[in-house]
């Protein structure tokens, strides 16, 4: 697929390095395996593109292109910011022999920036009002983290034969468990850990191994697990407390809450500048031209 903006074309590469480099950074987040968001992502390459290019043809449009001076010198921070030439050309993927295409993508840079000082100018200062309004309508953004406090019977397998032992003790313990027994004096006999560690007080997810709190985390108050198989061995856990997600206080959290409004505001004028120069201006896809070798 390519594009043709305002009579400009552009290839079907130019959306494929963007759909690459979208994809390359949700993978380095580890949120996605080979090909089951690849719609998704070139949804978001598509999106990219159109609004760069609308945006480098006003700024162009307006104040002309950036000087090869203004371009060495943005060249020169970038590789002075990763720490010198060889880390920028490790870091980013470019080679010396990609220098048209990165003077391309900065001169870019520089005039999307150059139009939108000029269009959207300085933040604004909002107001403690304001302010605490936005908090309260995000205020999903500012919760403390669900916390349980287990306790936990352990059994650690010396042998395969082993297993089926202790396996079967923490059988008969969850059924004592079930009909009433006190977890902790059943821990003291059944447990392979002391009786200190039964508790293993207050978890946050992220804290311990995804099959533990798969299991922790959806358990009423009081209640005894199946029998959960780890590499470490065998656990029965209780939850026996909760402390659900709250409201962090907004004094505690009013740079973030400043922060988050003014990002929300940039990102509006952007994006209400795009949606003008969509509307003004000529956008048509067509297919992709492949020259023949």
């Amino acid at each position: 697929m390519a594009f043709i903006i305002n009579g400009e074309q552009i290839g079907d590469e130019v959306l494929e390095e963007e759909f690459d480099a979208i994809k390359d950074h949700y993978m380095s987040l580890g949120e996605v395996v080979c090909c089951d968001r690849d719609e998704e992502f070139m949804g978001y390459a598509r999106n990219n593109v159109i609004n760069r290019v609308l945006l480098t043809q006003e700024s162009t449009k307006r104040f002309g292109p950036p000087s090869d001076e203004e371009i060495d010198g943005m060249i020169a921070q970038l590789k002075e910011e990763h720490g010198g030439e060889k880390a920028f050309y490790d870091n980013t993927g470019f080679n010396p022999g990609d220098e048209p295409r990165i003077r391309e993508k900065v001169a870019a840079t520089i005039g999307v920036d150059r139009l939108l000082e000029s269009e959207i100018g300085p933040d604004p200062e909002p107001t403690d009002e304001e302010l605490r309004a936005h908090y309260e309508k995000t205020i999903d953004r500012y919760l403390t983290e669900e916390e349980v406090r287990v306790s936990q019977i352990f059994k650690e397998p010396t042998s395969h034969e082993d297993a089926k032992r202790c396996y079967q003790e923490l059988r008969e313990a969850r059924e004592r468990l079930l009909d009433g027994a006190d977890f902790l004096e059943v821990a003291k006999e059944v447990s392979d850990k002391p009786a200190e560690e039964v508790d293993l007080g207050f978890l946050k997810m992220g804290e311990t191994m995804p099959e533990i709190e798969a299991i922790v985390f959806s358990l009423r108050r009081d209640e005894v697990s199946p029998i959960v198989a780890t590499h470490f061995g065998f656990h029965l856990f209780q939850t026996t407390d909760r402390k659900p997600a709250e409201p962090v206080p907004f004094e505690q959290v009013a740079g973030q809450v400043r922060e988050h409004y003014l990002t929300e505001h940039r990102e509006s004028a952007i994006n209400g500048l795009i949606e003008k120069l969509k509307e003004s201006g000529s956008i048509k896809e067509v297919e992709a031209v492949h020259e023949e070798v």
